[in-house]
């Protein structure tokens, strides 16, 4: 009757287990925490999942209805592709007759009976065609070859304004194709797509340089690939020879875009064939190449060249711009030769520790290098390449160096114009450029500049000046040479822009110009007083005499010397003595004694400067050329003047 009944009159005890864990073997707590306190800590646990699910309930209808409408729309894009390729597909039928359909024979297609026919194939075409789906791929061979035939009876590539949007998506597909991972089947079929491209380049050249990226970028990767494929037998005719220089040929508004797809993408491809290189040589204009570089060189981070390219990279583009001044005709205007020494001087000066360590390494010493990988010798730089060695070598010819002045101005007559200035500027970073780039010979070109000469103008036809005197005369008119001959303290503010901000000193208008100017005859007179005796350094007081020697026409007067002496002395004495203010080295103010200054009292020194450390400025860069620091600008004013004052 009653099963629960055990004969006890004691009521059972009653346990409490909420809060506890349900699975008896889990690890109880470190410390003993009340039930209460655990109840509260599931109940926001429990509410904190329950707020999950409601939400994941609440994502998961419009997260499936947007993988429906992603699926629908990619389903029913696939499916309209597929009927307009059968569309295409029989309109090509039925426009060919029976024995035409399968003949690929370039010479055996049919053109288009109607420029309408051809267009409408054309919209269709670009609307379908993917690099993904191989039939697409033979399509566009066979509507290249039809339209190419089909051209001449039109009368042109591009018969009307209509034409021109639905070229350029032919373009833009043409390259999509030959830029797929996957490469073509054969070489016949990329010459195919090769020939389009030069008939869309001419058609439209204005059009297809907004493509000049990914043109040349095609470009660069087919060169590489069939490298070696071409001979010079057959130069002028390869479709890949004649596709690079289709877009550089013709004259438009957007001209120098396609000189900066081809200076960005295809010049930095190493080793490009020698017959390539010189059919570009005949088709390309140095001006615009020069002023593409400038542009690139000059853009914001992503489209600039020194930012974006390795070090090997613009090595060869530094060849192969070179390669390409040299062997054109030297008829450009002096603008574009100055503009060619600016693009030059920022090109080298990247390169400048490069090309110093690597010009003079050998192959034999990089493999005896490589041998001995496994020691802890430093690892030598391997040697240039033969080519970019053999142009870059020829940067520091005689003729080369010394006839840099050729195509400038005389500063007594054209010194006030601002582009007499930008190429002075220009041509004095390109020989500090030069001096630092080849330390070996500096010796040499310090020489060859010393011996080149520009045309002085107010004079008459016949008659030079030397570029001792041409860059004394452009320093000497400088703001920053006047200042310094005037106060020593100026040095300070001129070399430190901070100080001069401090001070308040007026702006000054491009101050690094001026000192590189200024700099380049530091370097320069030193060769002109080693080679010059006392009687020719004396004869500047008198008046110039064309037919005398060259060392004596270089001589400075001696009001000239006695203001560039003053000048260097003022210099120097800021620069040593004020060099903690020049580094931008704030330096404590210590107790001192009369002792300090006799017979190097160093006990009176540690009484007085007990906790002096030794701070070291420092090295300043000057005129914005890295290299070119306050150390280096010590040494060649000190030497300067214990050369002159050597000649008293």
């Amino acid at each position: 009757m009653f099963p629960s009944f055990t004969g006890s009159a004691r009521r059972p005890r009653q346990v409490n287990l909420s809060g506890r864990s349900s699975n008896p073997f889990a690890a109880t707590a470190a410390s003993r925490q009340s039930p209460s306190a655990q109840t509260a800590q599931n109940t926001v646990a429990h509410a904190q999942a329950e707020r999950v699910l409601r939400l994941q309930e609440r994502l998961r209808p419009p997260a499936a209805t947007t993988i429906q409408r992603s699926w629908r729309g990619y389903r029913s894009r696939k499916e309209a592709r597929n009927d307009w390729r059968k569309d295409w597909d029989a309109r090509e039928e039925a426009d060919l007759p029976p024995e035409h359909l399968e003949v690929t024979n370039d010479l055996a297609v049919l053109p288009y009976k109607k420029e309408t026919d051809c267009l409408n194939q054309m919209k269709l075409l670009v609307h379908f065609a993917s690099p993904r789906e191989p039939g697409d791929v033979d399509r566009l061979k066979h509507f290249a070859r039809r339209y190419r035939s089909s051209a001449p009876r039109f009368g042109s590539a591009c018969p009307s304004d209509i034409w021109i949007s639905p070229l350029m998506r032919l373009g833009k597909c043409t390259l999509m194709m030959l830029n797929q991972r996957k490469p073509l089947a054969s070489l016949a079929d990329v010459d195919v797509l090769l020939e389009l491209l030069c008939a869309l380049a001419t058609a439209i050249p204005e059009k297809m340089s907004s493509y000049s990226m990914e043109y040349y970028e095609a470009l660069r990767i087919l060169t590489l690939s069939r490298r070696g494929g071409c001979t010079a037998d057959t130069l002028g005719q390869d479709p890949l020879e004649k596709s690079i220089v289709a877009l550089l040929r013709p004259m438009t508004a957007k001209t120098i875009k396609a000189y900066e797809g081809f200076a960005s993408q295809f010049l930095r491809l190493p080793d490009v064939p020698l017959h390539i290189l010189e059919a570009l040589s005949h088709d390309i204009r140095i001006e615009e190449l020069t002023t593409a570089l400038s542009r690139l060189l000059s853009a914001a981070p992503p489209e600039n060249l020194l930012q974006s390219r390795s070090r090997e990279e613009l090595l060869w583009l530094v060849a192969y711009f070179l390669y390409f001044h040299r062997s054109t005709e030297s008829n450009s205007r002096p603008s574009a030769d100055a503009l060619y020494v600016n693009v030059l001087s920022k090109l080298i000066s990247q390169l400048s520790a490069d090309i110093a360590s690597r010009i003079d390494a050998t192959a034999n010493a990089a493999a005896v290098q490589t041998e001995n990988s496994s020691s802890s010798l430093p690892t030598s730089r391997p040697p240039l390449p033969p080519f970019v060695r053999t142009e870059i070598l020829n940067l520091i010819s005689q003729d080369h160096v010394s006839s840099l002045l050729a195509q400038a101005g005389s500063p007594e007559g054209e010194m006030s114009s601002m582009v007499a200035k930008k190429q002075t500027s220009a041509l004095a970073v390109y020989a500090l450029t030069l001096l630092r780039s080849f330390p070996r010979r500096g010796v040499e070109i310090r020489m060859w500049l010393y011996l080149g000469s520009t045309s002085r103008t107010d004079v008459g036809q016949g008659s030079s000046i030397p570029a001792i005197k041409y860059y004394y005369n452009a320093a000497s008119q400088t703001s920053i040479y006047k200042l310094i001959k005037d106060e020593p303290k100026n040095a300070i503010s001129l070399l430190n822009p901070n100080a001069r901000r401090r001070a308040n000193v007026p702006t000054m208008p491009d101050p690094d110009e001026q000192w590189q100017v200024i700099l380049l005859f530091l370097e320069l007179y030193p060769i002109v007083l080693k080679v010059m005796d006392d009687e020719e350094f004396l004869a500047g007081a008198e008046e110039s005499d064309p037919s005398a020697s060259w060392t004596r026409q270089s001589a400075l007067t001696l009001d000239q010397v006695r203001d560039l002496t003053v000048f260097l002395k003022n210099l120097a004495f800021s620069m040593y003595w004020n060099a903690s203010e020049i580094a931008g080295v704030e330096e404590p103010e210590n107790k001192s004694s009369i002792a300090e200054y006799f017979s190097g009292n160093l006990a009176a020194f540690s009484d007085h400067h007990p906790d002096a450390k030794t701070t070291k400025p420092k090295d300043t860069t000057i005129a914005g050329l890295p290299g070119m620091t306050i150390s280096y600008m010590k040494e060649s004013v000190t030497g300067l003047l214990r050369m002159i004052y050597e000649r008293e």
